[in-house]
């Protein structure tokens, strides 16, 4: 069971959970995700490890009224928990949205980045495809969350994975009543502003990213050019799609714990 805890910053009412002890590693969620949907299946990879797992405004434990998220906001949430639960230097996991979170806090906090891991990520929302995306996100958020619960399902999980849930109404239903519907929303529209394309150059941690060759939601071609923008990166993939890390965790795992063992 995690040991949840609560601080205030800026505002806001921060949330992480927190479990394990041994080397620190902090993993950052994604749009519409939190740390427990995210990463409870990568868990049992990070065994060995102390692991936070903060929830960034509009999701999961944190509470943040702000209108228009921005990056910073959302770097300034992860490092406040990190220096909540006394974390110092620490490896540091992004997945897809929290990759751009994780790529600019990097840049930002050389000193305390050891490895880094990008999953899924992307540089910037710029692409007429990814505007595209993230604005019919963003309008069905405030508008059909029932529709945005089914279309994140369709275009986030392979074929085989959604046959294999024989339940999808009921998982449907659980989505639309416990998701935070404005939060996604407010992410979503800064999925549209996400530009990590200055930050790349300043990163130092040694650096995986992982990409997901059959992604529907986020380029696969956006993992390669994260690889190629920061310094000495390794680039791996996952045969899966954009929610991989949750379809398949143990590919994932496997991949993570390579890289944090070198």
């Amino acid at each position: 069971m995690s040991k949840t805890e609560k601080f205030n910053y800026d505002g806001a009412v921060i949330g992480y959970r927190e479990d394990g002890s041994g080397r620190p590693i902090l993993l950052i969620h994604g749009t519409g995700g939190d740390g427990a949907a995210n990463f409870d299946g990568l868990m049992p990879y990070l065994a060995d490890r102390r692991v936070l797992r903060p929830d960034y405004a509009g999701s999961g434990l944190t509470q943040d009224p702000t209108g228009v998220l921005t990056l910073d906001r959302l770097v300034a949430q992860v490092i406040g928990a990190a220096d909540h639960a006394g974390f110092g230097t620490f490896d540091l996991v992004g997945f897809s949205l929290g990759a751009a979170v994780a790529t600019r806090l990097a840049a930002l906090h050389l000193e305390r980045v050891e490895r880094l891991v990008l999953i899924g990520g992307f540089i910037t929302g710029a692409d007429p495809r990814s505007q595209l995306q993230f604005q019919h996100w963003a309008h069905l958020a405030r508008t059909d969350p029932d529709a945005l619960a089914r279309l994140m399902l369709l275009t986030g999980f392979s074929r085989d994975f959604l046959s294999g849930i024989g339940h999808l109404e009921a998982v449907v239903s659980d989505m639309v009543a416990g998701s935070n519907w404005d939060g996604i929303a407010r992410q979503s529209e800064l999925d549209l502003r996400v530009d990590v394309s200055g930050d790349l150059g300043a990163v130092k941690a040694r650096t995986l990213v992982i990409g997901n060759r059959f992604d529907q939601m986020v380029d696969p071609a956006a993992s390669e050019a994260l690889a190629n923008g920061i310094e000495g990166a390794v680039l791996a993939w996952v045969e899966g799609p954009h929610l991989a890390l949750m379809e398949t965790p143990e590919a994932v795992g496997n991949l993570i714990q390579g890289h944090l063992a070198v």
